[in-house]
């Protein structure tokens, strides 16, 4: 199980989470949803490659006498990068940030429910013409 290191690095994280989901009128602070430790642990456990990545600039961020973005903007920018979608992603698995932005999360749209204009969506089919042809004949009989 993936779990902070020390309390630095619990620090460090709570204040880049707050410098990147300060939270506004319409959605919340990261570290303010319920359930925020929780949430953070379970997305320590999806990608230990991405916890690593936070881990690492939360304590730059433990360590920073002030924390901006002029601050964020002189770390490795793949490191902080994969710093934010981990934030990001662990952001949006909370119900009442999705809620605040107005997204339904993936829901189940039965193609029977499609309108005619998704129906004939070009996009809709690219990917299955992007394969090509998969067509395989059958053996004719004695070959």
């Amino acid at each position: 199980m993936i779990d902070f290191p020390d309390d630095d690095t619990r620090v460090g994280a709570k204040r880049i989470a707050d410098l990147w989901f300060p939270g506004t009128a319409q959605s919340p602070r990261l570290t303010a949803l319920p359930g925020y430790d929780a949430l953070l642990r379970r997305a320590l456990q999806a990608n230990p490659d991405l916890s690593e990545a936070f881990f690492q600039v939360a304590r730059l961020a433990a360590a920073a006498d002030e924390l901006s973005a002029g601050t964020v903007v002189q770390w490795p920018g793949e490191l902080a990068e994969a710093a934010f979608y981990f934030l990001a992603s662990t952001y949006y698995m909370a119900p009442e940030a999705r809620r605040a932005v107005g997204y339904p999360g993936q829901v189940r749209t039965p193609s029977a429910e499609a309108t005619p204009d998704q129906l004939l969506d070009d996009d809709l089919l690219a990917p299955v013409l992007a394969l090509g042809p998969t067509y395989v004949p059958t053996p004719t009989e004695g070959a």
